[in-house]
């Protein structure tokens, strides 16, 4: 399978991922349309389950999957978004962090 199609991905991502139905088909739609680079990486994590250092944006999987709580699939699609929307993708991922500090003095 050097290329992959939507077909190819929503047993597994369903089975293994436990993606209902509907949500198998719209990852699986995004992930067919990724940049190349990313289908590259993909394509050899989905095969092996190896990692492929990849950093886009000062993000990377690692990152991702610890400090945003994503699955390796959800850090994947984050990082073609941030490949081709940069400015969009971070300003969402900045939100994620944002904290509620509560005034103890109140």
């Amino acid at each position: 399978m050097e290329n992959f199609t939507i077909a190819d991905l929503i047993p597994r991502l369903q089975s293994e991922y436990k993606y209902p139905s509907k949500g198998a088909q719209t990852i699986a739609e995004k992930l067919v349309m990724c940049q190349p680079a990313i289908k590259i990486v993909f394509l050899k994590w989905w095969r092996t389950g190896e990692f492929t250092p990849l950093e886009i944006e000062g993000y990377t999987w690692k990152y991702l999957m610890e400090k945003q709580s994503m699955n390796p699939i959800a850090a994947l699609l984050t990082l073609d978004w941030l490949l081709r929307e940069p400015d969009k993708a971070k300003k969402s991922l900045h939100k994620g962090h944002d904290e509620v500090r509560l005034n103890k003095d109140r």
